[in-house]
């Protein structure tokens, strides 16, 4: 009875005539992501710097808000307003050439609507920032995760918490910019001496190509937090399709103990 315990935990440490894998083999396995699983994980690396990109295209460009005021009882005076998130410009004409005023969007917003528009812009500004933060990291995470085998679930934790929170704080930042915009801005996105000068921009203004990276940039990191759950998923079923080999010899060796 010994010398067939023995001869069977011999066999168990190598495959099986009829090619079904050891124990120690389907472990070794079971512990290892597939290459497709890796390559997965890996694309989202592009996804994340994608958005980043996008976030910084974003941030560094003053087409947040575009207006084209006009000046009442004028048909010759003509207005351009471009706002970002730290800078803008007003590009104002009554008929004797253009003028430009440079401005700084913070003191704008702080003097021209309060309080209440000062905290939008601000959620705006740190959801941006948060964003682009958690990107970076997710795109040091996949890189990470994908260039070892070993199944590593902090890795995969960190991947997903930071693509989360990334799309979490981009939908912060542009609701928060949807609300200011709606709120004030399209009300008015003058200075008060040029209102006095009979210069209007009430339903004349719009949201630019800037505000637009931002939403684009939350669908690519939405892509990339479903590749990830497809990914984990799919882990999960190839761990669980290849346990059952170990199962069953683990009862034959109780049977035949």
């Amino acid at each position: 009875m010994n010398q067939s315990r023995f001869e069977f935990e011999d066999h168990d440490n190598n495959d099986n005539d009829d090619g079904v894998p050891s124990r120690s083999a389907t472990f070794a396995r079971s512990a290892k992501m597939s290459i497709r699983t890796r390559a997965l994980v890996f694309s989202t690396f592009f996804g994340s710097c994608l958005a980043i990109g996008l976030l910084l295209v974003s941030v560094t460009t003053n087409h947040w808000i575009r207006a084209y005021p006009k000046r009442i009882n004028s048909t010759e005076a003509k207005g351009d307003v471009n706002f970002g998130l730290f800078y803008g410009s007003q590009y104002l004409n009554v008929g004797v050439g253009e003028r430009c005023h440079p401005m700084e969007v913070y003191s704008f917003i702080r003097t021209e609507h309060g309080d209440n528009s000062f905290w939008l812009w601000l959620i705006t500004t740190l959801g941006t920032g948060l964003g682009l933060l958690a990107c970076a990291v997710a795109a040091i995470a996949a890189v990470l995760k994908s260039a070892s085998a070993a199944k590593k679930g902090g890795t995969m934790v960190l991947l997903l918490a930071s693509n989360i929170s990334a799309a979490c704080a981009q939908v912060v930042a542009f609701v928060a910019w949807l609300v200011q915009f709606y709120q004030y801005l399209i009300h008015n996105v003058l200075l008060t001496e040029h209102q006095q000068q009979h210069w209007t921009s009430t339903g004349l203004a719009n949201l630019g190509y800037s505000f637009y990276l931002v939403i684009i940039s939350t669908i690519v990191v939405l892509i990339n937090i479903t590749i990830l759950l497809y990914a984990k998923r799919r882990e999960h079923r190839d761990r669980h399709r290849l346990e059952p080999h170990s199962k069953d010899k683990n009862q034959a060796a109780i049977m035949l103990y």
